[in-house]
């Protein structure tokens, strides 16, 4: 073997060894990122579930007072209406 096949495989070597701590990392690197997107939908469904659950009970909410101010109107007006039968000559 010449000299400088010695050298050349020399230098193949060197150069292999020192990529390899730059491969591992970027191998690590990119599992990361796939971790950090998987966790990041994981997030984004859990967010939209919540504000589905949410709007749902926001709906309940707002058919809960609808009935409650239709109750009260009416419960009003009965008093309104006892009242007027108990005086009905007191028109002031």
């Amino acid at each position: 073997m010449s000299p400088e096949m010695v050298t050349a495989l020399g230098g193949f070597g060197v150069a292999l060894v020192s990529s390899g701590p730059a491969y591992i990392a970027i191998r690590r690197a990119r599992r990361a990122s796939d971790t950090a997107e998987g966790e990041g939908a994981q997030t984004r469904e859990a967010i939209d579930s919540a504000v589905s659950r949410l709007a749902g009970r926001l709906d309940e909410l707002r058919t809960d007072v609808r009935e409650v101010r239709e109750w009260q109107t009416s419960h009003t007006a009965h008093h309104i209406l006892i009242d007027h039968n108990l005086n009905p000559g007191d028109e002031s």
